[in-house]
């Protein structure tokens, strides 16, 4: 584990984002927040290689990021995955990052049912060099396995920015609990859900994503939503 005198960490958020959701974006948030208003980026997936591939292309769902995250400064829309071939391995994006930024923070950040699953990904052990790990809670998640645990100690904010890596965070909410495949049928079905920014929504009815019906584009909803 390295120690750092910078400790502004780079907080980094890959998924396949198919659609953002308000989810997607809370919990990004909450991170920053917990982090000192640390940038997040979120990189959507080209290919990724544990579950099936994104409905809508690479363009779309970066630009449906970019919507979501208009208002949020430290919320940053990142298509360095997508310019890249094969498989979007997490190792070779942190090992980008880390060429990148030297010796700060960098914290990856994933769901409580993708930690308790890490000890399938590609090359997980190296992660400990590269990254920290931010785990946002998820309902009903496995507990990830003792050498996985182990292999992150848990930490707190302050101590985790002392470090470059080798650290976990785990926060106590908000919950990632927004089903995308939930999200997708609703827009078949209805052409509209809730768990979306107004202007995405409008965004897929203007492109016709996920067999939402050449329809007009929703009323914006004027009405207050919890962030």
């Amino acid at each position: 584990m390295r120690t750092t005198h910078d400790t502004t960490p780079l907080v980094l958020f890959g998924g396949t984002f198919d659609p953002v959701h308000r989810a997607h974006i809370s919990a990004a948030r909450s991170v920053s927040r917990v982090l000192g208003d640390a940038p997040v980026h979120l990189l959507p997936n080209a290919v990724p290689p544990h579950r099936p591939q994104p409905l809508a292309g690479g363009e779309q769902r970066l630009a449906m990021l970019e919507l979501a995250c208009a208002d949020h400064p430290c919320l940053i829309p990142d298509d360095w995955e997508l310019k890249q071939s094969g498989p979007s391995y997490s190792l070779l994006t942190l090992q980008h990052y880390r060429e990148q930024i030297g010796n700060r923070p960098l914290v990856f950040m994933i769901g409580a049912d993708s930690f308790a699953s890490l000890h399938h990904w590609h090359r997980w052990q190296d992660y400990a060099d590269l990254c920290h790990l931010a785990v946002v809670p998820r309902p009903d998640s496995p507990l990830a396995t003792d050498k996985v645990l182990a292999t992150f100690p848990e930490t707190a904010p302050d101590s985790l920015m002392r470090h470059a890596n080798g650290l976990r965070l785990m926060l106590q909410g908000p919950f990632l609990d927004v089903s995308a495949t939930a999200i997708r049928q609703a827009l078949a079905e209805k052409g509209d859900c809730p768990a979306l920014e107004p202007a995405v929504v409008a965004h897929i009815h203007r492109h016709h994503l996920y067999n939402v019906a050449k329809s007009p584009s929703p009323e914006s909803d004027t009405r207050p939503h919890e962030r």
